[in-house]
């Protein structure tokens, strides 16, 4: 089995999480680079607008899923939507009969409604497990045991 974790990451939670889900898969890992300038708070707040707006976004990937069995996909919420570099990943990429999981670090629960959001956008996929963790869980608690868990269903 061949294990592609690809990620984004504006603030580094989910480069953390997708880092260690790579390494106890001993995945390969690609960052999905949005070529469009989301730092700093105006850049944010366009973040969430375009999010909300159900944009996409120019981006970059080295991975190519295709060589991948299972692909497992990172990303925050904006606005309480799925992101525009995840939106483009997903509707760029060829994930017809591959194995897909979610992992989501955001500020909210909102992730529970994020992942059938997700499984939607890939109708061709096996979906294998979701992960998700509020950013407070996830920078002031263990959540070992749960990363844990959502990779072994992944195997």
């Amino acid at each position: 089995m061949t294990y592609l974790v690809a990620y984004y990451s504006r603030t580094g939670n989910n480069r953390i999480i997708g880092e260690a889900i790579a390494k106890a898969l001993s995945a390969d890992i690609d960052e999905i680079l949005d070529k469009k300038n989301r730092t700093g708070k105006l850049n944010w707040l366009k973040a969430g607008r375009d999010s909300r707006e159900g944009k996409t976004t120019e981006i970059a990937v080295e991975k190519n899923p295709q060589n991948y069995d299972t692909i497992i996909i990172g990303a925050p919420i904006w606005a309480g939507n799925p992101i525009p570099p995840i939106r483009t990943y997903l509707k760029t990429v060829n994930l017809k009969g591959k194995r897909i999981a979610f992992f989501i670090c955001s500020q909210t629960t909102g992730y529970i409604e994020m992942f059938p959001q997700l499984i939607a956008q890939t109708p061709d996929s096996e979906h294998i497990g979701n992960f998700g963790i509020t950013q407070k869980r996830f920078k002031e608690e263990d959540y070992s045991s749960e990363l844990e868990a959502f990779v072994a269903k992944i195997k």
